[in-house]
């Protein structure tokens, strides 16, 4: 039987919205980008946000000078949190918002080149994360740049297939099953902590340096996440490498967190 998704990323980033985002999650949203990418030079680039889900990061792009910001999402609940950010920032005509997939051929045709394409977190829940890999290069000027985040590849006992074990049970589960997973999930993270002699209350105070994100909201995002794809970093820089794209900046994690990459269009 196939498991079906039961999860709204963008009900969960609603909810963000609400109880977790303001101005200083903005600001490290927007520092993320900086880093990684090695710029604060954002003026007179288009800046594509695939899986905008809270639109914070079309939204830091924005504020760091995007000449053009497109955000994309499957997810309408995603739209409507990047509808109320666009709105927030007086509804700037630079700044469009559609609602559509990645793995939507004609809507891709229709996207222009784009100077940065940011995905992160994103192409391993489509169902079909090598083909979304794929697309995203086409929407990459030559010389442009592609920040993306895919999960880890771990194997192991509680490595990447028994996450995609429990993904599917919180799918599966109804409402007060999945309640029951999360607190078991959060109970065992503070379990954990405390056998190892550190701190939880510090590492979940201090989340929000990590993009400017929620822990809490992260950790449903984490359970719920479904479809869920993986792979190492050998088959990123690999696949990538045959589509003419150079690495420039990595991060990796030894967990099945996700692993950052940048990658630059040479043809």
């Amino acid at each position: 039987m196939t498991t079906k998704a039961t999860f709204s990323f963008g009900k969960n980033w609603q909810n963000y919205l609400k109880h977790a985002f303001n101005a200083q999650r903005l600001n490290e949203a927007q520092k993320s980008l900086i880093q990684f990418i090695g710029t604060d030079d954002f003026k007179g680039k288009t800046f594509i946000d695939i899986g905008c889900g809270t639109g914070m990061f079309s939204l830091a792009a924005y504020k760091l000078g995007a000449s053009q910001v497109i955000s994309v999402d499957i997810d309408p609940f995603s739209i409507h949190c990047t509808k109320l950010l666009h709105a927030r920032a007086k509804k700037p005509t630079s700044w469009k918002i559609i609602h559509g997939s990645i793995l939507d051929k004609k809507l891709i045709a229709a996207l222009p080149s784009a100077d940065i394409v940011y995905s992160w977190g994103v192409l391993h829940h489509t169902g079909k994360m090598w083909e979304a890999l794929d697309a995203v290069t086409t929407l990459v000027k030559k010389d442009g740049y592609l920040y993306i985040a895919i999960y880890n590849k771990l194997d192991g006992l509680f490595g990447s297939r028994f996450w995609l074990s429990l993904k599917k049970k919180y799918n599966a589960a109804p409402k007060i099953g999945k309640k029951i997973i999360e607190f078991a999930f959060i109970s065992a993270f503070f379990a954990w902590n405390f056998l190892t002699l550190q701190n939880p209350f510090k590492k979940i105070k201090n989340y929000k340096s990590k993009r400017g994100m929620s822990w809490y909201y992260d950790v449903i995002d984490g359970l719920g996440g479904y479809p869920y794809e993986f792979a190492s970093v050998e088959e990123i820089f690999h696949f990538y490498k045959k589509r003419n794209f150079e690495l420039l900046n990595i991060k990796t994690t030894n967990g099945i967190e996700n692993n950052e990459f940048l990658f630059r269009k040479i043809e």
